[in-house]
């Protein structure tokens, strides 16, 4: 069993020796406080909604309207039964009269099982520790948290795709990320060495869940698409499209890195010059973008920096053959996420609950686990950058 009880950094004075002398009786002086400062929020998963799922595979509906066009009729005009391109009559009507219109969708992702396991010895309960007063409860806390922290990486950073695993049979079912949905050229805009999924690879249009982007090269090379960097046209590109499909951004979510680069191009690019205030402060970021097509709100998420080695990503022309070795891409800072968080939500199968597995020997041992997926309400209300360096 893994050791839980805290050591000695190594970077600091040892303290000195009391093993024998004047200092023999001198107590040591240990705070009673921990400090952790690794970052523990969740901005994606914090800001969508939350909804319920009764199956693995999590189902719902989307719809548009038709474009708009001439439905004009003359006086008196008999029905017609709606068709796919309109119908004629005599006189003449609108195209758009007898228009059938566009067909509902139906999208789906599966549940995805996440799990934490915890043992703590007797005597790492029973010990005079400092700062903490239950070790299994500290435990309990502690990996609570890196749990919430694996699923807004499986949501926004893994470009995991919608796949189904026989039940119980010693694999795990994978939930699709953000990148598995918005991923239609439609919303989205690619920089570098980096394109859209065949439209031949899954069963709907854009692939909604089941790919995410490729690249342009050919997946047997040995170095890594190149990339692009961000630029202000390119974030206007996407929102423009992301309008013309009936939606409007709210956030623009980014690496710590790619956040820098957003507030340089503030000067780089519209030249606006940074003013010292009177208490002599000097702004420099920008908080919020207002575009030709609304406000974004500018939101950094460590964990979109994080190094993630792509073993996913389809080569130019293969539906099938992958990046491997040194050609696989890694997805730090590879994307900006433009969306609106009314858009998505975390559909519960089993929400997260503490398993009891009782006294194991000497050993006091628990698991936490909790079943979700990402809820994509319209895809096309959504948006990204891909390819950025």
């Amino acid at each position: 069993m893994t050791n839980l009880l805290a050591v000695r950094a190594t970077g600091g004075p040892g303290g000195p020796s009391r093993s024998t002398g004047a200092n023999v009786s001198q107590r040591e002086d240990l705070a009673n406080f921990i400090t952790m400062i690794t970052r523990d929020e969740t901005p994606f998963t914090s800001d969508i909604g939350k909804s319920s799922a009764s199956a693995i595979y999590h189902e719902w509906q989307t719809d548009t309207l038709e474009a708009p066009g001439n439905s004009r009729i003359p006086e008196g005009q008999d029905f017609l039964a709606p068709a796919a391109g309109g119908a004629s009559a005599t006189p003449a009507v609108g195209g758009k009269f007898a228009e059938s219109g566009p067909q509902r969708t139906r999208l789906g992702n599966y549940t995805q099982i996440n799990g934490k396991t915890i043992a703590v010895s007797g005597t790492r309960r029973a010990v005079d520790q400092a700062g903490v007063a239950d070790e299994y409860a500290y435990q309990l806390k502690k990996r609570g948290t890196e749990l919430r922290r694996d699923v807004e990486f499986d949501m926004i950073h893994s470009y995991n795709v919608s796949s189904a695993i026989t039940p119980q049979d010693g694999s795990s079912r994978s939930a699709g990320g953000f990148q598995s949905f918005i991923n239609s050229a439609s919303t989205v805009v690619y920089v570098g060495q980096f394109m859209a999924p065949s439209a031949g690879t899954g069963s709907l249009a854009d692939n909604e869940g089941t790919a995410v982007l490729r690249s342009t090269v050919a997946a047997s090379s040995s170095t890594p698409p190149t990339r692009g960097s961000l630029a202000l046209t390119d974030i206007d590109s996407v929102m423009q499209k992301i309008y013309e499909q009936g939606g409007k951004a709210s956030k623009i979510m980014v690496s710590p890195k790619i956040r820098r680069d957003f507030s340089d191009l503030m000067v780089s690019d519209t030249g606006v010059v940074r003013n010292i205030d009177a208490g002599g402060q000097l702004r420099q970021s920008v908080d919020v973008y207002m575009s030709d097509f609304g406000e974004v709100m500018v939101v950094p998420n460590y964990i979109m920096g994080l190094s993630n080695l792509l073993d996913g990503i389809h080569g130019h022309n293969h539906a099938s053959n992958k990046f491997t070795s040194g050609g696989r891409p890694d997805a730090a800072n590879l994307a900006a996420l433009i969306y609106d968080p009314m858009w998505f939500a975390t559909a519960y199968l089993r929400p997260l609950q503490e398993v009891d597995v009782g006294q194991q020997g000497d050993s006091t041992k628990g698991m936490m686990v909790e079943e979700c997926t990402l809820e994509v309400r319209n895809p096309l209300g959504c948006g990204a950058i891909y390819g950025l360096n």
